[in-house]
């Protein structure tokens, strides 16, 4: 199926006008844009679903997707790149990610929303692409019913508002998993990821099976001359005590009260007023069972707090490792074949997993 212009009228309007246009970053490569302009007219992808592919001494990290078209048996192979925490990219491994694409495959990459790489390439070109990758000091990973990449907002690195170094736990965590994101055998797949604060910008809580948010307890930090430069120049208090979601804020006779026993660590008087500040006890919360998707009993749910404060000491995370790994020999033990996390906690019950991997709720 060719690329020719005359036959693909709505990939074409969508290379008009100033921004950035996908299709003419796909016009570029070998990508078949006659398979994208049949989805955009029967709001269908011409492709299937995904599934695994079987290649030799490689057991994750491939998918394939077929054509669904009788008459196209368009094969479309791909292999995922386990791509460095937050997002940090040198210019050299792009270079040499972009490098492989040509050398391999379609000549395009694909920035896969789950924070993983993806180059499409003919099957028989997929163990001469993972060798170079891995001399590059990349690997593959992220398929079928393993963990899949493991992603964190950019953290400490660049944010001001992070609690503690989502990339430096998240790196851990990748490298202590790697073996369950490339040889995958959990009853589904596992998406996690970490948050340096609870503004939660990479969506973990709502999106990930698994997730770490950083957070603060024991309320937040005020300075009162700050508070009161900020009343004098216009701020809300009432907006900002309506905005507190433990209703930890209130107003009384004009002033503003706080209660830190009430306090949720929502960041909305922080990320409101610069008079507040994060308290000085800092650490993670384990939120687990967030899903987007409408399969199973519970359909889409965001995730459950099944531990709200797990004390972090800087480059020691080995807590957060050891209770993941708890969870995840409970879940493989116990969970049904394609049954997401969220569903299993929900039908194994918050308070007996907690109970089964030694952590009591309130610990």
């Amino acid at each position: 199926m060719g690329n020719n212009k005359n036959s693909l009228d709505l990939c074409w309007r969508l290379a008009d006008g100033r921004s950035p246009s996908h299709v003419k970053e796909l016009e570029q490569s070998r990508y078949p844009l006659s398979m994208y302009d049949h989805g955009l007219r029967t709001n269908r992808s011409a492709f299937g679903p995904d599934s695994s592919s079987s290649i030799e001494d490689l057991p994750g990290g491939v998918g394939v997707r077929s054509s669904r078209l009788p008459d196209c048996q368009l094969e479309s192979p791909y292999i995922r790149v386990l791509a460095p925490v937050g997002g940090w990219l040198h210019p050299d491994t792009l270079d040499a990610l972009a490098d492989c694409a040509d050398r391999f495959g379609e000549g395009h990459i694909h920035l896969a929303t789950g924070g993983a790489i993806e180059i499409y390439l003919p099957r028989e070109q997929v163990l001469p692409a993972v060798k170079e990758l891995n001399r590059l000091g990349l690997d593959v990973g992220s398929t079928g019913d393993g963990i899949r990449c493991i992603v964190s907002c950019c953290g400490q690195a660049r944010c001001d508002a992070a609690l503690v170094d989502a990339n430096a736990i998240a790196h851990f965590l990748g490298e202590r998993f790697i073996v369950e994101q490339q040889y995958p055998s959990f009853p589904h797949k596992v998406k996690t990821a970490v948050a340096g604060c609870p503004n939660d910008c990479v969506r973990a809580g709502a999106q990930k099976d698994h997730s770490f948010i950083g957070v603060f307890r024991g309320g937040p930090l005020i300075a009162q001359d700050a508070l009161e430069r900020w009343l004098e120049e216009g701020g809300n208090p009432v907006a900002l005590a309506q905005g507190c979601l433990g209703q930890a804020l209130t107003l009384r006779q004009g002033e503003i009260c706080f209660d830190a026993e009430r306090c949720s660590s929502c960041m909305n008087c922080i990320n409101n007023c610069p008079a507040f500040r994060p308290g000085k006890e800092r650490g993670v919360a384990w939120v687990a069972g967030g899903k987007y998707g409408s399969r199973g009993p519970q359909g889409p749910m965001p995730g459950l707090v099944l531990i709200p404060f797990i004390p972090v000491t800087p480059g020691d995370y080995s807590v957060i490792g050891d209770i993941y790994e708890a969870f995840l020999e409970l879940w493989d033990a116990h969970g049904r074949e394609k049954e997401r996390i969220g569903d299993f906690i929900c039908r194994w019950g918050p308070e007996r997993v907690l109970a089964d991997i030694g952590w009591p709720r309130g610990a």
